[in-house]
């Protein structure tokens, strides 16, 4: 604990001296003109009554001090280039948790170029640690088989985007995106004699994504387009013991391939602006291992409203088949409603609801989840460089496979520094 008081005090009192003028001015350290270092940090509470998401409930409350530094590059010019590196450390207050104490990473690299030409580039690359069970649980995983524990993965995304501008009105872009994850440190779990690891059922997922899109501006704030793209998702085994069955069984499906074809809309779609939207719709056509091919409806609706100057909301629709975790295919269909406050000039409440109906096939198997989340925040700016948020949050998960059920209620405060 004297940890987390020593942080909380020193981002205090950094505060205080800053108001005070005793130190310089942000940035922290500032090379020429065109490179900046930021003091990147921010500490997090968090009360829950269902730490593993499972339909046995387990409480736990957890604090993490992460520090962190940003460097940004060229913000203003041509080339620009912003890296982000931080490192999370995760304390329990229960002692009986502490095995699950750990330090999770995050780096991220952002590079654009833009030059004020027809051609524009951007590349993206991010890596973050994680350590939770409900996104696994609304994918259909058995709870009786994650356990008591928490499954820890490194999730990686590389994203290249090239946009080149062939008339005033007409632009053209050509992506490449490489998603993948790895499950660290997997724990071993012993039931009837038998010893297997938490990340038995699963699958690692490396998923390729190659992006095509002609975008037309046809009025000045809003533009429509054609989107094709082809996404190839490998699925490898993860670490596996089994003392019964020390060979881990074959996968059924090495890849699973989709193709999109669609139309899209984007920008201002009322003459006041006050409603804004992206909208992305047409087909998916996927198959198995270059088995027969299937064809299902896809779509990605995002709208926003401004309803008075402090009052505004949005409503996100989305239709998707994605791989799933379980080495089969997920099928989403997702809602989202939410609605922002600005209360003062530095004050923002939120509120939202979102449900999503899943179908899992996988092992010969159908499971389905439907969830419910409930979400109400707050956020609180004390000045450009520190800001405070709180939020409360609701899930309900109900599925055809009764370990998979699960209900949780989290609360958390957090404080972000800036320097």
């Amino acid at each position: 604990m004297s940890r987390f008081l020593i942080a909380a005090s020193a981002l205090t009192v950094t505060t205080l001296v800053q108001g005070a003028n005793w130190i310089p001015t942000s940035p922290l350290v500032q090379i020429g003109n065109d490179c900046d270092l930021f003091f990147d940090a921010s500490t997090y509470l968090e009360v829950t009554d269902n730490l593993y998401s499972g339909a046995n409930k387990t409480s736990a409350t957890q604090w993490l001090v992460t520090p962190g530094l940003a460097l940004e590059y060229g913000k203003d010019s041509a080339l620009s280039v912003e890296f982000k590196a931080s490192r999370s450390f995760v304390n329990f207050t229960d002692s009986a948790l502490s095995g699950l104490e750990d330090d999770r990473d995050a780096l991220s690299l952002g590079v654009t170029f833009a030059d004020g030409g027809p051609l524009k580039l951007s590349l993206n690359s991010s890596y973050r640690v994680t350590a939770r069970n409900d996104d696994l649980q609304m994918q259909g995983v058995s709870g009786s088989v994650i356990g008591a524990t928490l499954v820890r993965q490194g999730n990686y995304v590389h994203n290249f985007r090239a946009d080149y501008k062939l008339t005033e009105r007409l632009t053209v872009g050509l992506g490449y995106i490489n998603s993948f994850n790895q499950y660290l440190d997997p724990v071993t779990i012993v039931a009837g004699g038998n010893s297997t690891y938490n990340t038995n059922p699963l699958s690692e997922l490396n998923t390729q994504s190659m992006p095509l899109s002609f975008d037309y501006q046809a009025f000045e704030k809003l533009s429509f387009g054609l989107v094709l793209q082809h996404d190839v998702t490998e699925f490898s085994a993860a670490p596996y013991l089994s003392t019964l069955t020390p060979a881990r069984p074959a996968l059924d499906h090495q890849r699973l391939e989709k193709d999109f074809a669609g139309l899209t809309a984007k920008g201002q779609l009322t003459e006041s602006g006050k409603l804004n939207g992206v909208i992305r719709a047409g087909f998916n056509r996927y198959n198995y291992d270059n088995t027969e091919a299937q064809t299902d409806p896809s779509y990605s609706i995002s709208l926003s409203h401004v309803l008075t100057e402090r009052l505004s909301h949005s409503l996100t629709l989305g239709r998707d088949i994605n791989a799933a975790t379980t080495n089969g295919r997920m099928e989403s269909l997702t809602y989202n409603y939410g609605v922002s406050y600005a209360a003062a000039e530095d004050l923002d409440l939120n509120l939202s609801v979102s449900k999503s109906d899943v179908e899992v096939a996988a092992n010969s198997l159908l499971t389905t989840v439907d969830t419910m989340t409930y979400v109400l925040g707050a956020s609180y700016k004390y000045n450009s460089h520190l800001s405070f948020q709180a939020n409360y949050n609701f899930t309900d998960a109900s599925s055809s496979n009764a370990s998979s059920t699960f209900n949780s209620n989290t609360f958390s405060v957090s404080a972000s520094f800036r320097y």
